[in-house]
């Protein structure tokens, strides 16, 4: 009884461990039209999430966008250092909503701003 105790401890301990490897802080930022006060893409709106894993060493990125414009090219950065490191690319749909997962090497949550420019090159949606 006591040695099948302390293996049902030992599992939750393990499960307990893997579980705050896995649910890391995420940072979440807002992504708000560029520039303020006369946007490229007024409707625009997004939201971006740097969750860090240390366990695995890597940091998933997730952006979500909408209102950009319909069935067109997106391409997202982050900061790092002084320069902006592109990370991936996206289209929108049909409605000008647009998903980006991204899975980066290392701890990339401080790495703000994030960035969302269009085809042109012009940043349409950037993180404070």
């Amino acid at each position: 009884m006591l040695r099948k105790r302390a293996l049902l401890i030992c599992i939750g301990a393990v499960v307990l461990c893997a579980a705050g490897i896995a649910l890391a802080a995420a940072v979440k930022v807002t992504l708000e039209p560029f520039p303020a006060g006369s946007p490229i893409e007024p409707g625009a709106s997004g939201q971006a999430v740097l969750n860090y894993a240390k366990g695995a060493d890597k940091t998933e990125v997730q952006v979500n966008c909408k209102g950009l414009k319909p069935d067109s090219d997106y391409v997202v950065y982050l900061k790092t250092g002084g320069t902006f490191d592109l990370i991936g690319k996206f289209i929108t749909n049909s409605k000008g909503n647009g998903h980006l997962h991204a899975s980066l090497a290392g701890d990339r949550s401080a790495d703000l701003p994030v960035a969302v420019n269009n085809r042109a090159g012009a940043t349409v949606l950037l993180s404070p």
